[in-house]
């Protein structure tokens, strides 16, 4: 029998160490989710919201891997320069124009069907220049936990917010039915 001083002490982990986040999903993977989603507009587009006076994005899908939004945007909207912290993301234009702005101050049109991916820790900004809503389904991997925002003016980390996530608004099984391959078949 052994003496109680040769056991291994055991020990709780570090309370401050923070549990491992999972690797993004493969742009590509983040992509075809967000064309799949795209495809069933009618498990989505009523819950699009074009409010002039703010942005308000809805939290469609969520799982540990990935999670799904669909943002509606009125003339003048736009983020502000910010990164998705350790996520990846593709971004859809469903229906009118959105430019990127990225920190080195390229445009990117984006326009219906056009597939925007952001690898993880891509400043940018997202905007509607034009007189038209416009609507985008957006997926990050792993789920969004914090985003930094950038001075507008000189591109410099301004502000870090932690994220609260909010109920998604559709089941895993919704999304699991979205995405089966039989349903994407059979809309071919």
């Amino acid at each position: 029998m052994l003496a109680p001083a040769a056991l291994p002490q055991l020990s709780d982990p570090e309370p401050d160490v923070p549990p491992a986040r999972p690797e993004p999903l493969p742009l590509g993977l983040l992509a075809d989710i967000a064309a799949g989603i795209a495809e069933v507009p009618e498990s989505w587009r009523h819950l699009v919201c074009h409010d002039p006076s703010q942005r308000r994005p809805v939290r469609l899908l969520a799982t540990e891997a990935y999670e799904v939004w669909v943002i509606g945007w009125t003339s003048g909207q736009h983020v502000r320069p910010h990164d998705h912290g350790g996520s990846a993301a593709a971004v859809l234009v469903t229906e009118g124009e959105l430019v990127e702005v990225n920190l080195l101050g390229n445009r990117r049109r984006l326009l219906p069907g056009n597939m925007l991916r952001l690898g993880p820790g891509v400043v940018h900004d997202v905007l509607n220049r034009e007189d038209t809503p416009a609507t985008s389904i957006h997926v990050y991997s792993p789920p969004l936990s914090q985003m930094t925002y950038y001075d507008p003016d000189t591109w410099q980390p301004d502000e870090t917010v932690r994220l609260e996530h909010e109920s998604p608004v559709l089941s895993g099984w919704h999304g699991a039915n979205l995405l089966h391959p039989a349903r994407v078949r059979a809309a071919s």
